[in-house]
Formats: C-alpha cells, sequence, structure tokens
C-alpha cells in the first residue's frame, strides 16, 4: 500500500516537526557513547577511565584538565554540576556523586541509595547482569532512575521463539543537592526519543527515519547503500523545499552526528590496515550540505561530534600487526584535524561492555 497525500499536507507536517524537534547545540551537554558526556560549553569531554576514576579532558587539546577518584561513570550534566555513578562497595548500594564543575570537580555532595539486597549497581556488565542508572534534575534535586537486568545464559541450543528468563527490577531517587538526603520517587518510564508528529512525518515522506533539525533546516537522507546518498532539506520556518544535494556516490553507512548537526558518510575504497585503512570518512554540514572534511579509517562509521577543527569520535578496540609484532589498541576517543586527518589527541576509556569468556554448559 502506498501513501499518497498533497505536497500542502507534508509541508504541513514538516512544520510540526520542525516546532516539535528539540535542535540541540553543541553548547548543550549529550552522550557520545555511554558515559562519555560532551559539554561543548566549557569545551570538555567527561570520561570514566580503566583505573576507575572519571576524567575531564580539554576538546580542543586532549590535556587533562582534571581527575576525581571517587566516581567512575558520569552520568549527566546539568549546569554546573556533573552526576556520576560510584563504584559498587557492597551489594544493595548505589554510591552517587554530585560534582561542581566551576571548582575542578569538586565534589558537593555524596550520597548512597539503598537498592533491594540482590541488585548490583554495576558498572561494568558481567556475562549475565547489567544495571543502568540515569540522573535528571527536578527543582533543588536530582532524580536517579535504575534498571537491573538478570539473565539466565544456557550454553543449550533454545527454539527461536523461547527467550532467556530474564528477571528485571527498577526503582528511582530523589537527591535533595544542598543537604544530600535521599528520599524514595516513582519509577520514571523511558521518554520516547521520536515526536509523534516526526513520525507522521517520517510515514509520509516513507523514508526510514525521523527529520533532523540543523539550524534552520530540517534534513533527511535517502539513497546509499551502496548507491548514491541524497540529501534533502526544507526550510524549518516555512516548510519550503531547499536543493537537494548528492553528497558520496556509493555510500555504505550514514551515521549523523551525536549533537545531529553534521553527517558522516563512509565510502569502501581501499584494503584495509594501516597502508591502505578500508574506509573513506566524508563529514558534510547537514544544514548546508557542504563537505567540511574526510579522512580514512577501518570501520565504517562510528559515533562523533564535530569541535572547532577536529572530529572527536569513539575508537573501537582493535588489533594489527606490523611484521612480526601484533599491536592491541584498547577503546579510546580520538580526535582528528577535519582539514587534514591528521590526530590531533585520544584518550583511552574504560570499556563498560561484557567481554570475558562464555560460561559452560549448565
Amino acid at each position: 500500500m502506498h501513501i499518497r497525500t498533497s505536497r500542502a499536507v507534508l509541508l504541513s507536517f514538516l512544520s510540526l516537526a520542525a516546532s516539535a524537534l528539540f535542535a540541540q547545540s553543541i553548547d548543550a551537554p549529550f552522550e557520545l557513547r555511554r558515559g562519555v558526556i560532551v559539554d561543548g560549553a566549557r569545551g570538555a569531554v567527561y570520561l570514566p577511565q580503566t583505573d576507575g576514576e572519571i576524567e575531564a579532558v580539554d576538546l580542543s587539546a586532549g590535556r587533562v584538565l582534571w581527575t576525581f577518584p571517587d566516581a567512575a561513570l558520569p552520568l549527566t550534566v546539568d549546569g554546573s554540576l556533573l552526576v556520576a555513578q560510584g563504584e559498587e562497595m557492597r551489594k544493595g548500594r548505589l554510591p552517587i556523586a554530585v560534582l561542581d564543575l566551576q571548582a575542578g570537580g569538586k565534589k558537593v555532595v555524596d550520597a548512597v541509595i539503598p537498592l533491594p539486597d540482590d541488585v548490583h549497581a554495576l558498572i561494568v556488565d558481567d556475562f549475565e547482569r547489567s544495571f543502568r542508572a540515569t540522573a535528571e534534575r527536578e527543582g533543588d534535586s536530582f532524580v536517579i532512575s535504575w534498571t537491573y537486568t538478570e539473565r539466565v545464559v544456557q550454553g543449550i541450543w533454545r527454539a527461536p521463539d523461547e527467550p532467556l528468563p530474564t528477571r528485571t527490577v527498577s526503582g528511582a531517587a530523589r537527591i535533595n543537592i544542598a543537604t544530600g538526603a535521599v528520599l524514595a520517587a516513582a519509577t520514571r518510564p523511558a521518554k520516547p526519543r521520536t515526536e509523534a508528529t516526526a513520525e507522521r512525518v517520517r510515514a509520509l515522506y516513507t523514508l526510514a527515519q525521523t527529520p533532523w533539525r540543523a539550524g534552520n533546516v530540517l534534513a533527511m537522507i535517502q539513497g546509499g547503500r551502496g548507491g548514491p546518498l541524497t540529501l534533502k532539506r526544507w526550510d524549518a520556518s516555512t516548510s519550503a523545499a531547499l536543493a537537494d544535494r548528492v553528497l558520496v556516490q556509493k555510500a555504505v553507512v550514514a551515521l549523523p552526528s551525536a549533537e545531529e548537526k553534521y553527517l558522516l558518510a563512509s565510502e569502501r575504497v581501499g584494503e584495509g590496515g594501516p597502508d591502505d585503512p578500508e574506509y573513506r570518512w566524508s563529514i558534510f554540514s547537514l544544514e548546508t550540505g557542504e563537505r567540511i572534511g574526510e579522512m580514512r579509517r577501518d570501520v565504517s562509521a562510528a559515533p562523533f561530534v564535530v569541535w572547532k577543527d577536529s572530529v572527536v569520535f569513539e575508537s573501537r578496540p582493535y588489533g594489527y600487526r606490523i611484521g612480526e609484532v601484533w599491536v592491541d589498541e584498547p577503546l579510546k576517543i580520538r580526535a582528528l584535524r577535519l582539514s587534514r586527518g591528521v590526530p590531533v589527541w585520544d584518550r583511552t576509556v574504560r570499556h563498560l561492555e561484557y567481554r570475558g569468556p562464555v560460561p559452560p554448559v549448565r
């Protein structure tokens, strides 16, 4: 069944989407990946380190601004405050610290949220268990919502429609910023990322994505999958269509930046390896469609953000051989100069996903 609609109806819904979608600024803090928070207003990124500390790093040069040893995982930034999860010291307890960014990461609140006795407030997932916490400002408090998931994984065949036995426990608590007092709070459901108006635009235009808002422009992409990738744009105020732009001819992957102002389009151009990386990343402005830089990598895409004249991105663990020597690279956040693709800085980041052995059959 094909959806038929008039241009007037389509533009009407585009106008609704423009008013409903959140136009995120680089100045508004956001997550590049879990636990890595980019704070454009301060020109910093907050990272979980392999030794269990939190590190504040300058986005431009990669120098360490400060470290905080008594918390392990940044959760959110609100104004001048950073909320972080601490390492679990005992089962059934969730340590939370609130740091003052204007005071170089000084701790201003230290609280412990009680959990059910059989819940582990994990920083790093293990094979069958995971824990997630979020923080949201509400008046004079932060509301900490958490979910603990436990799965029974067996090394035997299961029918495709037979789910793994899973236990999920959720809760929430309120931490007063001035006193550190912990009070119970109602558990909050996860917020839907996509507004209903944007969903209707997507259905009407039959593109499998939500419109992105970049400046005064709504943008979508069309094509790719080995063929030409076209950027389609509309004026967000008037809904007037702007000129389409063909970005690359043989796009393998297209990925918006974390703040949704830029687009990474990759093409397969090399054989792979340090001397001839397999993919070419081309980065474009979603607002103008102009190419602002390109580089070569051996992965098709990665979460990224553009900061001034650099692209800052996640570099997953990988290995390569130089002669007879095998080199292992850990998980890192890297920055490359957009104009030349040369390295600017990199910092190792704690890997939060489970990467250990699989247990034997039970």
